[in-house]
């Protein structure tokens, strides 16, 4: 059994040697001698019975067990850093990373019941643009959040709150300008997008078209401009149908097939897997899924 306590040094060396892949660097992050460094990585190779490193003319290769090594103690150490923020900040905090539009449309109105039956609660609210799961450190960024996209996000648990589907809207006068009859009258319509295309691409090719590069689009800041943008009469979005059910209600925005369409896209609650949720933050997480099935059972019984 290797005793951590007495290679705690060897340890934080061999990380810095790891993010540095050069003696001379670690060594001047480190202030100490080249000489300590490599002692620290033979007694730790030592200890452990395996080559962390390979030397090359270039600096530091680590090896598969190296690799392994880092991405083991990278999360230990989030995990302390984390500990350590928790209590700094109370144990009651939870740091939630929302998208503007669904916090607005649909979070804030239910809040109030959540904090009046958990008044210790804290929530400490980060406000993204759906970059939440390409972050590189998001356990620094938030406990949880929530995330628009497919769910393929291997370095973290998730959690879908329901099955989307997608309102293809513009406004009246872009409508009349730009007549919208079968799906091909798409290709000559500007497509709004945030992010990327692919929703716009899922749809295309759900419709036996293709996205091509004379397209004419734009990409907005956030899904708030992307809105705003559609009804001033810049072009055509894909919205998830709930989002603009009053827009379309009110008549600022038209749906010209006046129907919806399927979708592999849909939020979800997202954990990084280097955070251990407290006991505020596992109570936010299930109340967040509650609050979906329940969302869920009242359209059904609708």
């Amino acid at each position: 059994m290797v005793d951590i306590v007495r290679n705690i040094n060897s340890i934080q060396v061999f990380m810095v040697c790891h993010e540095t892949g050069n003696v001379t660097r670690a060594a001047q992050e480190l202030n100490i001698s080249q000489s300590s460094v490599s002692y620290h990585i033979k007694k730790l190779e030592e200890d452990l019975s395996v080559t962390l490193f390979r030397r090359t003319a270039s600096g530091l290769q680590p090896t598969e067990q190296g690799s392994l090594l880092a991405q083991h103690v990278a999360r230990g150490l989030a995990a302390i850093r984390t500990g350590l923020e928790r209590i700094a900040r109370g144990p009651g905090t939870v740091r939630v990373a929302l998208l503007p539009m669904f916090a607005s449309r649909w979070l804030s109105s239910r809040l109030g019941q959540l904090l009046e039956a958990h008044p210790e609660m804290n929530l400490s609210i980060q406000n993204h643009n759906n970059s939440f799961v390409r972050m590189s450190n998001p356990e620094r960024f938030a406990d949880l959040g929530i995330q628009w996209g497919r769910g393929n996000w291997d370095s973290f648990d998730v959690t879908r709150l329901w099955p989307e589907t997608l309102a293809l809207v513009c406004s009246p006068d872009y409508l009349k300008a730009h007549p919208i009859r079968k799906p091909e009258d798409l290709l000559r319509c500007t497509l709004l997008h945030v992010d990327d295309t692919r929703m716009w691409e899922e749809w295309l090719t759900d419709n036996d078209l293709a996205l091509d590069a004379a397209q004419p689009q734009m990409m907005l800041e956030d899904r708030h401009f992307q809105l705003s943008s559609t009804i001033n009469g810049l072009g055509v979005s894909l919205f998830a149908s709930w989002l603009v059910q009053d827009e379309l209600a009110k008549g600022t925005l038209i749906n010209p097939f006046g129907r919806v369409f399927d979708t592999g896209f849909a939020y979800h609650v997202v954990v990084p897997k280097t955070v251990e949720l407290s006991a505020s933050g596992q109570r936010f997480h299930g109340w967040l899924c509650a609050q979906s099935r329940a969302d869920l059972a009242e359209v059904a019984n609708h």
